[in-house]
């Protein structure tokens, strides 16, 4: 442990992206998160704490260990919005608070850069369209406590008993920011050509062109039908459509979500009017939020979009993201009164509550933190030779780490340590019985030398390590890791730097014989089974884990209806990714970040 803290030391020293807006000395007119407190009143707003001049009682404050505020259900095929062919539910209203005026025209965030960077979000894919969300909408989005789906730009669907045949009601006269256009069938079929095209990098395009797009592995949707047309949609009328799918799938409404930040919608109109160019410059959506300018690597700028938006009002005028790839940069952002809202890593929100300014949560866990295995490819890409594949090596592996150090030293104690990459308690096909892999150097020298290392030199192991928004510690927490890994015997070649060289290999399915940190959202079991641990033949998208008995396994749940049978093939899939030790699981986070307490008075993201 004091190995680690001296690491921890010598390393000098979330918020969420899909921000739409923030509780500051007031709060949106609909939609505040249910658990968020009241904001605070103009007396309050006066007494806030100045950032040179801390009480007594703030100086000696410190971060505490994480509570968890709310755990969500696990989503059923019921909350996933396609258990029975029935409308869904009506959004449940938020309760009144009581608020005070913004005292300020601007909201101010200092975040991570996003690892690609473009105002075509189908062009950068995953976390990198979290900065987009202000200006664009879904069709869906979640209730996090209970995973139920909720309408956004659809009003109501229903699903055939055979999970093929979707009917979705869109809302009317909804406008996009150039106003010469309001959403319609056609920009959700254009939008879906986009994710699905020839070129993009988002995490679900092969999803949408298995269930909507062309029966052809070569032709894509965007390349072989009139852009705004498919044959698998029928437009009932501008505000009505009927997707006969290729396949059963019954999560549309999570994956059409913005939980998923895929789904972006784009205007039709817009984009034949200006072309990809122009649109790609000066973007429009039908969000609260529009958009005033980007400079890459430094900020991007957006402004209230409308008088009175269909859905929410922000309380600002403008939203502003500036890019900080260094953590001191930011915390010294949000001391200096700069950003209101800083990402700020959990082993300097210390000082930051002693310089007068306050830490805030996620109300629900927001990520799960593991070490990726690379190599275990299906036998297109398989290297027997890879120790990667050798599961008494990735045994060795995951007993080679001190878990509970890791969480003492750079999470504050406030990791929920994980036992199963991808399953949370909460979810229905969790099993209690699994246990969190203890650390125990002796035993991982075992593994190795029953997996035939026996001359005293182990493995020999890339580790790659990139920065991700939200956990900043994933380049930190390599370090002592590696360390951990030579201790036992692995020969270790360390990069640590951009996360880009991670997500260019993993996408060509390049890993072998590579480690790498990573995180991702909260997510149910089956949303995660999708994007880490099939191939590309399921419309994978990190390709972590193939083997041909979960890959059976996912293809019987995806076609099924049945929610019986779908949570037991759910079950078996998760124990055998735990008997095979297919990750290096970490653990659960919540999403922190610093505020400054005189322009917010209250934040709580309650997201994903």
């Amino acid at each position: 442990m004091n190995k680690v803290a001296s690491l921890r030391a010598s390393l000098c020293g979330v918020f969420a992206l899909a921000l739409l807006f923030a509780l500051a000395c007031g709060a949106p007119t609909e939609q505040a998160a249910p658990s968020a407190p009241a904001a605070a009143d103009t007396q309050a707003q006066q007494a806030a704490p100045d950032a040179t001049a801390a009480p007594a009682q703030q100086q000696q404050a410190a971060p505490t260990a994480t509570t968890a505020l709310a755990q969500p259900a696990g989503m059923s095929d019921a909350s996933a919005g396609g258990a029975a062919p029935t409308a869904a539910p009506e959004p449940t209203e938020a309760p009144a608070a009581e608020l005070g005026a913004p005292v300020q025209a601007d909201l101010r965030v200092a975040i991570t850069p996003p690892y690609a960077e473009n105002l075509l979000g189908w062009r950068v894919g995953g976390t990198n369209q979290g900065m987009l969300q202000p200006m664009q909408e879904a069709l869906f989005q979640r209730d996090y406590q209970t995973w139920e789906a909720r309408p956004m730009l659809a009003e109501s669907w229903s699903v055939s008993p055979d999970g093929k045949e979707w009917n979705i009601k869109l809302r009317e006269n909804v406008p996009f920011h150039h106003e010469e256009d309001t959403f319609g069938v056609s920009d959700f079929v254009f939008s879906f050509q986009l994710w699905s095209h020839p070129e993009a990098k988002t995490g679900f395009g092969d999803f949408w062109h298995q269930i909507l797009g062309p029966d052809s592995d070569d032709q894509r949707s965007y390349d072989v039908d009139a852009l705004g047309s498919a044959p698998t949609v029928t437009e009932v009328s501008d505000s009505e459509m009927v997707w006969n799918m290729n396949r059963p799938e019954l999560w549309i409404p999570f994956y059409a979500s913005e939980a998923t930040t895929d789904p972006l919608i784009y205007s039709l109109d817009y984009w034949e009017k200006v072309g990809e160019g122009e649109y790609g410059l000066n973007p429009v959506g039908t969000g609260p939020w529009k958009f005033v300018n980007y400079e890459q690597g430094a900020r991007l700028e957006y402004e209230r979009a409308f008088d009175d938006h269909w859905r929410i009002n922000p309380d600002f005028d403008t939203l502003t993201f500036f890019f900080a790839e260094e953590d001191l940069t930011r915390v010294a952002m949000l001391r200096a009164k700069e950003a209101d809202i800083a990402e700020i890593p959990r082993e300097l929100q210390g000082e930051i509550v002693n310089a007068g300014f306050a830490i805030t949560q996620s109300t629900l866990p927001a990520f799960m933190v593991w070490i990726g295995i690379g190599g275990q490819y299906l036998e297109d890409r398989y290297d027997p030779n890879d120790p990667n594949t050798n599961v008494l090596v990735r045994r060795a592996m995951n007993h080679a780490i001190d878990r509970e150090a890791l969480n003492e030293a750079f999470f504050d104690n406030k990791m929920e340590l994980m036992a199963n990459t991808g399953w949370h308690p909460t979810d229905p096909s969790f099993d209690p019985a699994w246990e969190i892999p203890a650390y125990d150097p002796d035993a991982s020298r075992q593994l190795l030398a029953e997996a035939g290392y026996t001359d005293g030199s182990g493995p020999n192991i890339e580790f790659m390590a990139g920065k991700l928004v939200g956990v900043p510690e994933l380049t930190e927490i390599a370090v002592p890791i590696i360390s951990w890994l030579e201790e036992v015997g692995f020969e270790v070649d360390a990069q640590i730097g951009e996360f880009q060289p991670i997500r260019t290999r993993y996408k060509a399915r390049e890993m072998n014989g590579v480690l790498w940190t990573h995180r991702t959202g909260f997510w149910p079991a089956g949303r995660n089974m999708r994007v880490y641990f099939v191939s590309p033949t399921l419309a994978g998208a990190v390709y972590m884990y193939e083997d041909p008995f979960t890959e059976d396994l996912f293809t019987k749940w995806q076609s099924s209806v049945d929610e019986a049978e779908r949570l037991q093939l759910m079950k078996d899939a998760g124990q055998y990714m735990y008997d095979q030790s297919a990750t290096m699981p970490l653990g659960f986070l919540f999403a922190e970040f610093g505020i400054n307490p005189e322009v917010i008075a209250s934040y709580s993201v309650n997201n994903s």
